[in-house]
């Protein structure tokens, strides 16, 4: 379709708007900005009609006079202002139109408000199949640091990460509605946010958090000292998804961290307008709200306080992390990304990956402007509804490659704080796109309801990126470049970089962005890992289609503190077998296993898997439980494969199963032990349960009382930036 066939009748009216807001920009006061839209006919033939907001408009406080006189001006009134077939709660209703109104208009004041926002929108939907394309702009693929190879280089980058941990924040953006999830509540049937979704039988916000706390127990491990890094959360109101969020932390009693670690700042929400130009109502004064991009993070940080809190912690730079991609956290790479920016003290940088050829996903360029006699350089995101504009094609890597020219934009960021607070002074909410997808209720001056394509001004927030450019007068060499740039870029394998949860899984469609397909990849990861690092011998992997029909061959799960780094973890776990169909689960840090064969599923839980907790509920690291395993055997039926299983929930059902299960402080261990059938050792807390086999084959229990540990992992840097693991006591 060619949507701007359409907007030949919008082409006058977006240019008399941009004259308006100019004008609406110089005035002085408010005062003013009202007596400029006073002047206006449509304004004037309006307020002439007999309604409710022509009796009690002057009655109005002057704030709520611009907004309503705004949506005059810009002819919506009509509309948006319609109180046929409204109801009794028409005056609720109406209270709530304006307070959505004025936040606009304060939020998007550097637009112009109401109406700048509304002709920002028109201008974009008019200008969406024009070409933007500029004969002085070169787009070349961005070089950087290649994180797939065991390189001193890397391994310093790492240990910079975990030098700097102290020192680095994480600010998350949770507003995305995930409408493509069609995610509800079991019992209300209400819709929920994507951060809601249970990956792995916990919320996608849960595995963030552990996968943070993971990395705070890595130091604690190294240095001996408690970090409580700050963590700053951008929700919304959409579906209620500030609520969800704030339930989630105190039903995790706070995942064992001070409420006041947490600081929550709300993401706008902003009208839908449809492509002729009409705000989307999805009933009588109830306009169609969605949130408006991660882009407005920044701005939105700014304004409510959440850098000055940082600041004021001693905070200067952040790792900024998206809810729908649960395997970011794999490895090593966000400490390498931390580790870079902060040793070379970047502005801001990116970690990429390969791009899958006609994927939903931006991808990151290196742009080379000639501006007169100089060249400019940027490292930045185009987004993947831009690239016609931009001319960017989906050309492949290399002849036949599933990967496209371009590495994928994955929106894991680091982020220079007093950079990004000079970037907003001139573009407050970068990277503004329209995505025009998606039908939208629009109820006419009639009161006739239909359905029409819209949209609504979004950003992403790793277009501040468009800020940090540098010139040259001459062009510099691509190693010289990239070195000097206040960006950076570090690529990653894609597998353990970018697999999302954007949308349900349907039979016959590509499970691309759906949970199943992050399980697999998950496990993918996992088990290279055990198979290639750990040396254990598994069966061989099945195909993506094999899984998605009778479920995965073999299972390895675990807590990221086992690691998180697969250096670490491959001292913990050191050969062995799992047999077809087996499962195991290590929901532990502490593990000292060696030559273990299993056939089936063992599960191993600890309650507080790094450490313990104080009188307050807050979690202290060290102390854990933990569980060693020498020469052992496991052999029972494992999975019942005829129940219907949901592997990615981590909902399954087990014929038989070696469960342990560890409280606080306790200890497992056993050497050259034949576990067989279903079995469940529970070790009360400050305990120590070791189980020894008799010549008649008899399992042997010994339950002793332990004050401290009676051995635990120490670590330490090598002279090669290795991280070597040894057992004391």
């Amino acid at each position: 379709m060619n949507l701007t066939k359409n907007y030949s009748k919008q082409i006058q009216q977006i240019a008399e708007l941009n004259d308006l807001v100019s004008l609406l920009k110089k005035a002085p006061t408010i005062v003013v900005k009202v007596e400029i839209l006073d002047l206006l006919p449509v304004v004037q033939e309006y307020l002439k009609q007999p309604s409710i907001i022509q009796k009690s408009i002057s009655d109005l406080p002057i704030d709520r006079q611009y907004a309503i006189k705004s949506v005059i001006a810009i002819g919506q009134a009509p509309i948006i202002f319609n109180m046929q077939n409204s109801g009794e709660d028409c005056f609720e209703r109406f209270d709530e139109i304006l307070r959505h109104l004025l936040e606009l208009e304060r939020f998007y004041q550097f637009l112009g408000g109401i109406i700048g926002y509304h002709v920002t929108v028109l201008t974009m939907i008019a200008e969406q199949n024009n070409a933007v394309i500029s004969k002085d702009t070169n787009f070349i693929h961005p070089e950087g640091m290649q994180l797939d190879h065991d390189t001193i280089e890397i391994r310093s980058a790492v240990k910079w990460g975990i030098e700097n941990l102290s020192k680095i924040a994480e600010i998350l953006p949770l507003g995305g509605a995930g409408d493509r999830l069609n995610l509800t509540d079991e019992k209300s049937s209400t819709p929920l946010p994507a951060a809601m979704l249970s990956f792995l039988g916990r919320s996608l916000l849960e595995g963030i958090i552990r996968d943070h706390q993971a990395r705070e127990y890595l130091y604690y491990k190294l240095y001996g000292k408690q970090l409580i890094t700050p963590i700053a959360m951008m929700t919304s109101s959409e579906k209620n998804n500030h609520m969800h969020i704030l339930n989630i932390c105190q039903n995790n009693n706070w995942f064992g961290r001070p409420q006041d670690s947490f600081f929550f700042f709300i993401q706008p929400l902003v009208p839908v307008i449809t492509t002729d130009g009409n705000w989307s109502l999805s009933a009588p004064l109830t306009l169609t709200l969605k949130p408006g991009g991660h882009g407005v993070i920044w701005k939105l940080a700014q304004n409510q306080g959440v850098f000055d809190w940082l600041n004021s912690k001693g905070y200067h730079k952040s790792l900024v992390r998206q809810i729908n991609n649960p395997i970011a956290g794999t490895d090593l790479a966000l400490l390498a990304l931390m580790g870079i920016g902060c040793k070379k003290n970047k502005a801001f940088g990116f970690i990429s990956c390969e791009r899958l050829l006609n994927a939903a996903e931006g991808t990151n360029v290196l742009i080379e402007k000639q501006i007169s006699n100089a060249y400019e350089y940027c490292l930045t995101n185009i987004e993947y509804t831009d690239f016609a504009r931009q001319g960017i094609g989906e050309t492949p890597a290399t002849p036949g490659s599933p990967y496209s020219k371009f590495p994928t934009n994955t929106n894991i960021i680091f982020a220079d704080i007093p950079s990004i607070q000079r970037a907003i002074q001139t573009c407050p909410i970068p990277g503004q796109i329209i995505n025009i997808k998606n039908k939208f209720p629009y109820i006419d001056s009639n009161g006739h309801l239909s359905y029409k394509e819209g949209g609504r001004l979004e950003s992403t927030m790793q277009n501040i990126a468009d800020c940090f450019c540098k010139s040259f007068s001459k062009k510099p060499k691509m190693s010289e470049l990239h070195d000097s740039l206040p960006t950076f870029i570090l690529n990653n394998p894609r597998i353990k970089t970018i697999s999302t949860t954007k949308k349900t899984y349907k039979d016959g469609e590509s499970p691309l962005g759906t949970p199943e397909q992050a399980y697999f990849d998950l496990l993918i990861n996992n088990l290279h890992l055990l198979q290639s690092l750990c040396k254990f011998n598994l069966p061989s992997q099945e195909s993506l289609d094999i899984y998605l029909k009778k479920g995965p061959n073999c299972i390895f799960l675990h807590h990221p503190a086992l690691g998180p780094l697969y250096s670490i973890i491959a001292q913990k776990l050191r050969n062995g077998r799992l047999h077809p169909g087996s499962e195991l689960q290590l929901e532990i840090a502490e593990v000292d296993i060696e030559e273990l064969d299993l056939k089936g599923s063992l599960i191993i839980e600890v309650k507080t898997p790094m450490g313990h907790k104080d009188t307050k509920s807050h979690l202290l690291y060290g102390g854990e439980g933990r569980c060693r395993l020498h020469n052992v055997q496991v052999n029972n039926k494992g999975i019942d494969r005829s129940e219907s299983n949901c592997y990615w929930k981590n909902k399954i059902e087990h014929h038989e199963k070696l469960h342990i299960i560890l409280e606080e402080g306790a200890e497992f261990e056993a050497k050259d032990v034949k576990f067989e059938g279903h079995l469940v050792f529970e070790v009360p807390k400050k305990c120590r349960l070791k189980i020894t086999q008799d010549s008649d084959g008899h399992i042997v229990e010994e339950l002793e009382h332990i004050i401290k540990p009676s051995w635990q992992w120490k670590y330490s840097f090598d002279d090669e930036n290795n991280i070597k693991l040894r057992i004391e006591g």
